[in-house]
């Protein structure tokens, strides 16, 4: 399969972060605490999910599967809350550019210390001094974003 699908996917997806980033912000102006909008984006995305795991019918894990899985499959979904109550918290303080900065920042620095370990199963990428160019661009492009 050619990769540009799935670089547009991703880019596609990349492209909804700040928008989720503005909307959660929104609810916890909405609700004025970070938990209880978090609670609801989770609850949105139950909702959603259930509709489309009903909808699509797929090939369900069974128990036994599931408790042989690695104990780090688990912690996604802490992440994950971690994730919306933080971003509820600083994208009305930081606007929703900063935020997205510094999130990304954050996630291309641990992807490329993932990817130089082959850490969890993925691929292994040596950390080279192309890669570190391309973060220090990244970090000075988010320097010049709170800038200005």
């Amino acid at each position: 399969m050619a990769q540009w699908p799935l670089m547009l996917a991703a880019l596609v997806t990349g492209a909804l972060v700040p928008l989720q980033l503005a909307f959660n912000g929104q609810l916890g102006g909405v609700t004025r605490n970070a938990f209880t909008a978090s609670l609801i984006v989770f609850l949105v995305g139950v909702l959603v999910l259930s509709v489309i795991v009903v909808v699509t019918r797929p090939t369900l894990p069974t128990i036994s599967e599931l408790a042989a899985a690695p104990k780090t499959v688990w912690l996604g979904g802490a992440i994950a809350t971690g994730y919306i109550v933080a971003i509820v918290v600083l994208t009305p303080r930081l606007g929703v550019g900063l935020t997205t900065g510094l999130i990304l920042i954050g996630q291309i620095l641990t992807a490329l210390a993932l990817d130089h370990l082959g850490a969890f199963g993925n691929p292994q990428y040596t950390l080279n001094a192309g890669r570190l160019t391309g973060l220090a661009l990244m970090i000075a492009g988010i320097a010049t974003i709170k800038a200005y």
